[in-house]
């Protein structure tokens, strides 16, 4: 039995790991971050395998699988890049070494609460073009939303925040 999952797996794998591939390249254009999120999409479906009894639909649910990992991927990465940007933080208001990165630096925190506000999409979609430099369309491939919905999004996330920081002395140009 062992056998015969092995041998449809790597069927599997030799029918879909290049679609699958194509379709996560178009989401974040870093080969390795692929091959990574390809790796972990077939594990969870070694680990689902007697379950899928259609292997004519199998690609859909690979690519299930595969923007659930890279979503997981780039939650994760935010959250990495918050928890440096709250160490470098700290670190730098025990030794400010000028005036200036103080104030950049508060002006950083400012921003990031800001940010935090926002309704939980608006914050991933904000995030992924601010920080990951993906395109509307790129956002919208991976959400599986419409352009013009990640659009307004993005219109509602850049008001809120400018509205958040707006009276304070040291206004950020976000657009």
């Amino acid at each position: 039995m062992q056998k015969q999952h092995e041998n449809r797996l790597k069927r599997i794998i030799d029918d879909t790991h290049d679609k699958l591939y194509s379709v996560l390249f178009g989401m974040c254009a870093d080969p390795h971050l692929c091959e990574d999120i390809i790796q972990e999409t077939y594990i969870r479906l070694w680990q689902h395998l007697p379950a899928v009894k259609d292997d004519h639909a199998i690609l859909a649910l690979l690519r299930q699988y595969a923007r659930n990992l890279f979503l997981d991927e780039m939650r994760k990465r935010v959250r990495q890049k918050e928890m440096l940007m709250k160490i470098s933080s700290r670190e730098r208001l025990v030794h400010p070494s000028a005036d200036k990165k103080v104030l950049d630096e508060e002006r950083q925190l400012e921003i990031q609460r800001a940010i935090s506000k926002l309704p939980q999409q608006q914050q991933l979609i904000f995030r992924m073009h601010k920080e990951h430099d993906m395109s509307y369309r790129e956002i919208a491939a991976t959400l599986e939303i419409a352009t013009g919905t990640i659009e307004k999004q993005m219109t509602r996330a850049l008001r809120s925040i400018r509205h958040h920081l707006k009276g304070k002395d040291d206004l950020v140009h976000l657009s």
